[in-house]
């Protein structure tokens, strides 16, 4: 089997985008999956068979994930090129959505006592 993959230490939520350059199987797995896969053994996986590029997965939990696209097999290769990128969803603030506010400037008053 022939494959391209690349690693990413990503948490919870974040997401993962494939592209890929023609159909093809295009997989996320956990880095305890990568060794049962390459061995051609039983392995857990998300994902699956795509026309469409981009494919976008969502991280369910801390860890390092392998971003998978296959080339087929030895006997039947696909030429097939592709990337993957690590998306980091945008951090919450401590007030719900984020706030626009325009501040004017204050005139200055004089608080000594007399």
């Amino acid at each position: 089997m022939k494959f391209l993959h690349q690693p990413f230490q990503a948490k919870a939520k974040d997401r993962i985008i494939v592209e890929f350059s023609q159909p093809t199987k295009v997989m996320l797995l956990h880095e305890s999956q990568m060794k049962p896969y390459k061995q051609g053994r039983t392995y857990e996986y998300r994902g699956g068979v795509s026309d469409n590029s981009p494919v976008e997965f969502t991280v369910p939990f801390d860890g390092v994930w392998h971003a998978v696209i296959e080339k087929g097999t030895h006997k039947n290769p696909l030429d097939v090129s592709g990337s993957a990128k690590l998306k980091r969803p945008k951090p919450a603030t401590l007030n719900g959505p984020e706030q626009m506010e325009t501040h004017e400037k204050v005139e200055e008053y004089d608080d000594t006592l007399e």
